[in-house]
């Protein structure tokens, strides 16, 4: 914990700050894989895409509003208390943590239904706000077993064969100017060859990450039932970013002295669109059994990034960048059935290819003062996206009995599979030059101001929840848990290489890795809707 004081008392003078994207911070930030909405939708592990009659499957199965034959309207607030957690990389691993409750306002909506005549028994209209992702979070990651590496060797690479720019850490590092040989660098020193090569040999390192915000979503649907046995439906969605983030990091010598810190402070801010088509269809006339399907479209994403960062011993500096991301297609199947108004279960699975995320950069428009709505692919930050993710399956499963009336008890739960490869790496060097073919490189390079980053793992979600209804008012209450853990590096070791300038310095670290910190990302939450039908 004394060295935490001590390096925060570093970074009291600076200001604030945020990095670059990248493969890692995208995910991040457009990720949509928790559980939220109303509280029956969370309660029965939002397995409704068949069932229907919820304000949020507007979001799942467009068709599932089509099953109402009432108005509705509800709203849904709570507490959501991610775990501030820690983890130590020694000989062991250590974790604990502490609650970091917070308020969240999580759903608005209301469905309009229209009764018509013929074999189209209703047409219902339908808005929903719903908190489609929630970034508060804590953690710290405390590595004990550097043996002799640091964040400055991989930037050192860098500077080398000048990937530097006025806006990323390694021209940071680099000021003061090492053009002059006889220059005392703070960080780096300089020989005969141009060669760059960092002055600190470090044995531990600490990295404090707090982020907050969320992603919300405003969906507008049109949904039909046909005979009651058929049901379809669109949803146009826009959806809406807002993610703040401030992390340390400091470097520590065999003596207990801080070799360096950083610190980093981001602000992301955009906006995104998609649509959903859905449909549900009861194959037997006298069962209520269904059958649902759903495909979703990208989601097209624009996004602004203030950068702001600062070394303990350098200077701060702002820069300012804005980008896209393209999340992939997604297909969802789900059954489910009502057992004489006392039962219902529903199940789901979900597909998307992580892989195929992109991200690019807004053109500027025939004036050239403004951007267009077209983008430049970043090409090599997409193929660095392609080998690090992959394939992610979701499943879902729901119940609800009802043991009277007028009260509902619901169980939920979701598997999330792993979207990250195994050994994922995050070499900004190759990403810099083009993985050595000088041909094309990452702008993304350019912004980079840190050098972190995280494999997340699969999660778990469960829930209980519990519902009651007089009349016309209804009240849902829900409890929900995720549990994930993730794999997390303060800097890549490719530098190590055999044959790399640093393994030719250092060849006793040749090849030497640094094992990550597993970091536990568990959530608590809470959720209560109220809503009235008429």
């Amino acid at each position: 914990m004394k060295k935490r004081y001590l390096m925060m008392v570093a970074l009291l003078g600076a200001l604030p700050i945020a990095k670059a994207q990248d493969t890692f911070i995208n995910d991040r930030i457009t990720a949509t894989d928790d559980l939220n909405g109303t509280a029956r939708y969370v309660g029965m592990g939002g397995a409704l895409g068949a069932l229907g009659a919820d304000l949020s499957v507007i979001s799942s199965n467009p068709a599932g509003i089509g099953l109402y034959r009432k108005c509705d309207v509800a709203l849904t607030f709570g507490v959501v208390a991610p775990q501030k957690s820690n983890g130590w990389n020694t000989n062991d691993t250590r974790t604990y943590g502490e609650k970091l409750a917070r308020a969240s306002f999580d759903q608005m909506g209301l469905v309009w239904s229209l009764k018509t005549d013929g074999k189209l028994n209703f047409v219902n209209f339908a808005f929903n706000y719903q908190k489609k992702a929630n970034y508060n979070q804590g953690f710290y990651a405390d590595n004990m077993n550097l043996g002799g590496l640091s964040q400055l060797d991989q930037i050192a690479e860098m500077v080398t064969d000048n990937f530097v720019s006025d806006y990323n850490l390694a021209g940071l590092v680099k000021t003061p100017d090492l053009n002059d040989a006889t220059l005392d660098n703070y960080y780096l020193t300089k020989d005969a060859n141009n060669v760059y090569r960092n002055t600190y040999s470090s044995v531990e390192n600490a990295f404090n990450r707090h982020q907050s915000g969320y992603m919300g979503a405003f969906d507008f649907n049109v949904a039909f039932n046909v005979s009651d046995r058929f049901y379809t439906g669109a949803t146009l969605g826009f959806d809406h970013a807002h993610y703040n983030a401030w992390s340390e990091y400091g470097e520590w010598a065999s003596d207990g002295g801080l070799n360096h810190s950083l610190y980093n402070e981001t602000e992301i801010r955009g906006y995104g669109v998609n649509a959903k088509l859905g449909f549900i269809v009861r194959p037997i006339e006298e069962n209520p059994f269904r059958i649902g399907l759903t495909v979703e479209t990208p989601t097209w994403y624009r996004l602004d990034n203030e950068t702001f960062y600062h070394l303990d011993k350098g200077q701060n500096v702002t820069n300012y960048i804005e980008y896209t991301v393209r999340t992939p297609w997604k297909a969802r199947v789900s059954l489910g059935a009502t057992v004489d108004k006392v039962l219902a279960w529903g199940v789901e699975y979900e597909y998307a290819n992580m892989a195929k995320t992109s991200m690019g950069y807004p053109k500027w428009a025939d004036d050239g003062y403004h951007r267009s709505f077209a983008s430049d692919k970043d090409l090599f930050m997409n193929e660095h996206t392609r080998n690090t993710l992959r394939g992610q399956h979701t499943i879902k499963a729901g119940v609800e009995v009802k043991p009277i009336d007028k009260l509902a008890v619901r169980f939920g739960y979701n598997f999330i599979s792993k979207r990250y490869k195994d050994n994922v790496s995050f070499d900004q060097y190759k990403l810099a030059d083009g993985n050595g073919s000088g041909n094309f490189y990452s702008d993304a390079m350019d912004y980079a101001t840190s050098t972190d980053y995280m494999s997340l793992g699969a999660a778990n979600i469960a829930t209980f929840g519990l519902g009651f209804n007089h009349k016309r008012f209804y009240a849902d209450l829900t409890y929900k848990y995720r549990a994930q853990k993730a794999d997390f590096y303060a800097f890549d070791t490719n530098f190590t290489t055999s044959g790399s300038q640093f393994a030719n310095d250092n060849p006793a670290l040749a090849d030497m890795t640094i094992q990550p910190v597993s970091v536990p990302l568990n959530r608590h939450q809470i959720l209560l809707s109220l809503g009235f039908k008429f």
